[in-house]
């Protein structure tokens, strides 16, 4: 996923799920919240895939994620 795929998710609100590396079995990794999606690095190209952004999930557990650990949840 890039950046625009990612906005675009958020505008279809379409469900997003963060892959955690190491998940805890049992946890809802549900993205409740991307900070920070509108900011300016966001926009004039020094974001990619490798770059970190603050998402909320779940019950409101907070977690620094790289985009590629972002998906989207099929319906």
């Amino acid at each position: 996923m890039n950046i625009e795929k990612l906005k675009q998710a958020v505008m279809d609100k379409q469900i997003l799920i963060w892959n955690d590396p190491d998940p805890i079995k049992g946890n809802d990794y549900i993205i409740t919240n991307i900070e920070d999606l509108n900011k300016k690095c966001f926009d004039d190209g020094e974001f990619d895939e490798h770059t970190s952004i603050l998402i909320r999930y779940g019950g409101g557990s907070e977690a620094e994620v790289y985009l590629h650990e972002i998906l989207t949840q099929k319906l």
